[in-house]
């Protein structure tokens, strides 16, 4: 089997995966991986990205790596993001290559958490710091093929002041640290389902700008896709559809 190839999953929840669970998200796809946050591998099925249990219906398991199926104690598990998509396509496009996840987003974070130092203002998780580290021993098994971004949400709702700016030192700051210079990097927009009130196409022009102003860099529409009752998460169907379209993205990028 040729060189194991990652992909970087961060931001907040709409990354992490708040989609309800379906027969598709808790099937196994061999070949296809992800990075426990105690570095041990297991298969890339949904949920995969722990960090917020009570908002997957894992509040009360004792261990939620362990734990399969769409319901617990009666109520619907969420979990799915766009990551298990990209990998499911990534898999299939690269068949020699085993394809491994690592899932390092945190629901509900500031764009200054992602910053070297932020923390996470509902844990003592240190969101940037944390993903380096789990990146790092990823790359140990293989090589980061891609970075995948969302997050916003909570910068929209607080009317951070230079966001923009922001975002872009993100991206320089995992390039330089994980040694990134050529690696597709993809923003997904935030969900058009957003609070009015917010200013939701603000946001999103500025991630636009920042794919366009930086190298190797793209984005992803979201303003057709839709929630799942919250007005705050994409619906699973919305998930799979938005993995897919950061695939495409990924391929343009890789044959531009």
């Amino acid at each position: 089997m040729a060189e194991k190839l990652l992909v970087l999953l961060a931001g907040q929840s709409n990354m992490s995966g708040r989609g309800y669970l379906t027969p598709e998200d808790v099937a196994e796809i061999p070949g296809l991986t992800a990075i426990r946050r105690d570095f041990q591998w297991i298969p890339a099925v949904d949920p995969f990205n722990y960090d917020r249990l009570n908002m997957l219906g894992l509040a009360d398991a004792k261990d939620p790596f362990e734990v399969k199926g769409l319901v617990m104690n009666g109520a619907k598990r969420a979990g799915v993001g766009p990551g298990r998509t990209f990998g499911k396509y990534m898999r299939r496009h690269f068949p020699d290559h085993e394809v491994g996840l690592i899932p390092a987003s945190i629901g509900g974070t500031p764009i200054a958490a992602w910053l070297p130092g932020g923390k996470d203002p509902y844990s003592d998780a240190y969101p940037y710091d944390d993903c380096l580290k789990l990146a790092r021993e990823a790359m140990k098994s293989g090589r980061i093929a891609a970075v995948l971004w969302h997050q916003g949400e909570t910068d929209a709702a607080n009317r951070t002041p230079d966001y923009k700016e922001k975002l872009k030192a993100v991206v320089s700051n995992f390039r330089n640290d994980l040694g990134l210079a050529d690696v597709p990097f993809i923003l997904g927009e935030l969900g058009s389902f957003l609070d009015p009130a917010w200013p939701v196409a603000e946001y999103n022009r500025m991630i636009r700008e920042v794919s366009m102003e930086l190298p190797r860099m793209g984005w992803v529409k979201t303003a057709d896709l839709t929630d799942r009752g919250d007005k705050l998460h994409f619906s699973a169907e919305s998930q799979h559809e938005l993995g897919r379209r950061y695939w495409e993205e990924f391929l343009r990028l890789s044959n531009s």
